[in-house]
């Protein structure tokens, strides 16, 4: 696999699955509608009277999934009850959207503040903030901020969706750039905001018409180096500069284990992992021979022999696996061990662990394995490094629990055809 291909499958692994979308849309339709029948009771609630802002208005969001920002127009005629000067009318205003909604989510907890609503679902997949607004003529929208004693304030979300929108016709990779640059963000705790990546990329894009993936994003790091002067954030742009600059001098001597290592250091985990011609995950293979050198299982089972299977992996197809963390004082099935790790928060013994394909494209019919490995002197000292193969039970998804410290490995295949056509891991390091 060439490092471009693993960029577009590292684009894949970012972005939302179709069930989070499903998700983002359940949720804030059914919160425009609640308000759409309240002010619009004549009407049927099409979608006409909500607008996406933010991330998802611009299409820039990437996973996990987080806040939805939603603009509710109001009707006209009812601005001038929320135009007090006498008092913060703005407040009120949220206060009442508050209130409708308590009618449909009662069991929700929904705050007003600044400048939103915020209805905080209990899943773990998207909180929704509304914000009631006026439309006006020029295609801009009047909001309330109840700080500071209320005010109204014009903001034009058209224009910004507008400006990436018209730049990724442009490049084709717009979107794509901002996107990836906010997961390093989030994986170096750069805290830069996403609209000032975004802006970034427009500028970087409005002078550079970009290539492959992997100079376009060297060359930006090096733009984004030099044009800012925070001390703290040019020293995570000058380490992923380098890291960048050595990854592409490594792709050029065909060196694409060390490239790729390069690379995931910028991007975490979703970065996949290089592959040789054969379709073996190279580096992977690696880091999983070794552990198995080291406390090596007479109970492991592989599907060549088991089954026959041999594994012949097709570029074309993605598998993406992570697992829900539940652990005493942790809300039921909200953290991903993804999300989990990036906070800094550590797996305890005696978790619940919840194995499951969050994204894959193998079109039907295929079925489904799991292998559970387990690696660490705790592990070995009480028989149990397993290695078993089993049948997946419709669900695509593997309950485990943590035992013991040390590697808990859990390995997911799709089979097609008699073949392994794709292959999913993950580790999970307990205490």
């Amino acid at each position: 696999m060439a490092i471009q291909e693993q960029f577009e499958k590292f684009y894949e692994n970012i972005r939302l699955t179709q069930a989070q979308r499903e998700d983002a849309k359940r949720k804030y339709d059914g919160v425009c509608g609640k308000l759409h029948s309240y002010y619009y009771p004549d009407t049927k609630y099409d979608g006409g009277t909500r607008f996406l802002i933010g991330s998802y208005g611009k299409r820039t969001h990437i996973r996990p999934a987080r806040d939805i920002d939603v603009i509710f127009i109001m009707p006209p005629e009812k601005f001038s009850q929320y135009d007090d000067n006498n008092s913060n009318c703005q407040s009120q205003l949220l206060q009442d959207i508050k209130t409708i909604l308590e009618e449909k989510y009662p069991d929700t907890p929904i705050k007003a503040f600044g400048k939103v609503v915020v209805l905080e679902f209990a899943d773990p997949q998207h909180n929704v903030e509304v914000q009631p607004a006026w439309e006006n003529t020029d295609g801009t929208f009047t909001i309330p901020n109840s700080e500071n004693g209320g005010s109204w304030e014009i903001v034009d979300p058209r224009t910004e969706i507008k400006r990436i929108q018209t730049s990724d016709e442009k490049t084709g990779k717009t979107k794509a750039l901002i996107r990836m640059i906010k997961k390093w963000s989030e994986l170096c705790t750069a805290q830069v905001k996403s609209y000032a990546i975004e802006n970034k990329v427009l500028d970087f894009f409005s002078t550079n018409s970009g290539g492959e993936y992997a100079p376009t994003i060297r060359d930006f790091f090096s733009y984004f180096y030099n044009s800012v002067s925070d001390e703290s954030l040019r020293s995570h742009l000058n380490t992923a500069l380098s890291r960048a600059t050595k990854a592409c001098d490594l792709e050029n001597e065909q060196k694409l284990d060390k490239a790729t290592e390069e690379w995931q250091k910028i991007f975490g985990d979703d970065f996949p992992i290089a592959e040789t011609e054969k379709g073996i995950v190279a580096t992977f293979h690696q880091i999983v021979s070794k552990l198995q050198a080291l406390f090596p299982a007479t109970t492991e089972e592989h599907l060549d022999r088991k089954y026959g299977i041999a594994t012949v992996l097709n570029p074309a197809y993605s598998l993406t696996v992570d697992v829900n963390i539940n652990q005493n004082g942790w809300r039921q099935n909200h953290w991903l061990l993804s999300e989990f790790q990036r906070r800094g928060y550590r797996i305890q013994k005696n978790a619940s662990l919840l194995f499951k394909i969050i994204s894959h494209n193998v079109p039907d019919p295929y079925s489904v394995k799991w292998k559970v490995r387990n690696f660490g002197n705790d592990a070995r000292d009480l028989g149990a490094l397993r290695g078993e193969i089993t049948d997946d039970d419709g669900s695509e998804t593997k309950k485990e629990s943590t035992l013991y410290h040390g590697e808990h490995y859990v390995e997911c295949y799709i089979i097609k055809n008699g073949q392994c056509v794709a292959v999913g891991h993950v580790f999970v390091p307990i205490g």
